[in-house]
């Protein structure tokens, strides 16, 4: 065994390595208790989690499971949230990344102003532009639809999304568009062809970064669907919560079956997202 490999073996940890590794693993612990506690009470029954509420469940029992879908509107709402997350997705992916393209390399000097009003976007809070928006939606007839609701989080997000991907295209060569212009390609053809399998990395960062927010959303559903409706996943869980009464063994199982997308998500286009955001942020 060489001489480094034995002061590696030998190293202790310093006090400020201590000290990190104490605060991350209380960070972690108060991050998973929320968690571990809602999937342990999605086994048991609700006057086992009102006589004891931090108690163990006593077997493996997926009744809960079943009667969340047999009793409530959880199945429907699961179904609204995927079409809006969907729907929401294909729209941003389809329209963004051309029109920051379009800012960047083919707007002229009106560019700037348009790329001013998108960023102005970001600063506008919803709270100001959630009663406007539910008056023009209730005009038009799109009021608690989920057309309305995917309209609403487009606008949202677009603006975040030139953001970023007006930095990235910064970096982007013109040779490269150039190149394709002399070749015959028109502008359509350049960007789909060309430019956009270039900005795959910053894609994939933006659509985690929107399907964790569309998926998790509870105000704009909460705002622009009724009670006729049943919702998405958040907004089900929330009417589960009475006044005098809560399913908490079902709004428990519920969070942890709206959790599981998410953390699958992530877990599996993790290193995507940071190299994606890495990316951009240098050529940014």
């Amino acid at each position: 065994m060489s001489e480094s490999k034995r002061r590696k073996e030998k190293r202790r940890l310093t006090p400020g390595e201590v000290v990190v590794m104490a605060v991350l693993s209380v960070l972690v612990l108060a991050v998973s208790f929320p968690v571990l506690y809602a999937l342990l009470n999605s086994f048991r029954s609700y006057a086992e989690i009102t006589k004891d509420p931090m108690g163990l469940p006593t077997g493996l029992s997926f009744e809960n499971y079943a009667r969340l879908f047999q009793t409530t509107d959880y199945g429907e709402a699961l179904v609204n949230t995927l079409v809006i997350t969907v729907g929401t997705l294909v729209l941003l992916i389809a329209i963004v990344p051309m029109a920051a393209w379009g800012i960047e390399r083919i707007g002229g000097r009106s560019s700037r102003w348009i790329y001013l009003l998108f960023i102005a976007g970001l600063m506008i809070p919803f709270q100001v532009r959630m009663i406007p928006l539910v008056s023009s939606m209730n005009q038009i007839g799109l009021y608690s639809t989920l057309t309305s609701v995917i309209l609403v989080h487009l606008g949202g997000a677009a603006s975040f999304g030139i953001l970023l991907y007006c930095s990235f295209i910064k970096g982007v060569p013109r040779e490269v568009e150039e190149a394709a212009e002399v070749d015959g390609a028109g502008r359509l053809r350049t960007f789909w062809s060309i430019v956009f399998p270039m900005l795959l990395p910053v894609t994939s960062a933006f659509v985690i970064i929107q399907a964790l927010s569309l998926w998790n959303d509870f105000f704009i559903p909460l705002v622009f669907l009724d009670s006729s409706s049943a919702g998405t996943i958040n907004v089900a869980l929330s009417r589960m919560v009475g006044l005098l009464t809560s399913q908490w063994e079902l709004i428990y199982t519920g969070a942890i079956l709206a959790i599981v997308p998410s953390v699958i998500l992530f877990a599996a286009f993790q290193r995507y997202f940071i190299k994606g955001m890495s990316i951009g942020a240098v050529k940014g």
